[in-house]
């Protein structure tokens, strides 16, 4: 019976630990390597029916992005770096000789699913990935 206690006890002192590791804003950055489909987005900024936009996180800080236009004929692409802080997420590329970062925030990362939001003006776009 006391090892029964014991065991819920360290069970309920571990779901209380995740709980305060969750609010603190932490991310397990290694989640966060590899390729990135985009799925959707409640943003006024949409790509172009049929369009696909991937995004690549490499372990060494690297970022790429593509944007293919439906028959694939036209792509774009960008290169830049990254760094997560907690749960922000900042991307910095090159544009003629100027660099542009922008910051946004990891609300969902797991093995296969990403999401952020990013502030827009006085709005709040959010924005889901798939792996």
């Amino acid at each position: 019976m006391r090892t029964l206690s014991v065991a819920l006890a360290a069970l309920i002192a571990l779901a209380v630990a995740a709980r305060a590791e969750d609010k603190s804003g932490k991310i397990d950055k290694s989640k966060l390597v590899g390729t990135w489909t985009f799925v959707k987005t409640d943003s006024k900024s949409q790509l172009p029916p049929g369009a696909t936009m991937t995004t690549e996180f490499t372990k060494d800080g690297k970022y790429n992005m593509n944007i293919a236009a439906k028959d694939k004929s036209s792509v774009f692409k960008i290169g830049g770096t990254y760094k997560v802080e907690g749960n922000k997420l900042s991307t910095t590329i090159k544009v003629m000789d100027q660099e542009k970062t922008e910051t946004m925030t990891i609300k969902e990362l797991t093995d296969k699913k990403l999401v952020t939001t990013q502030k827009t003006d006085d709005k709040v776009d959010t924005f889901e990935f798939k792996k």
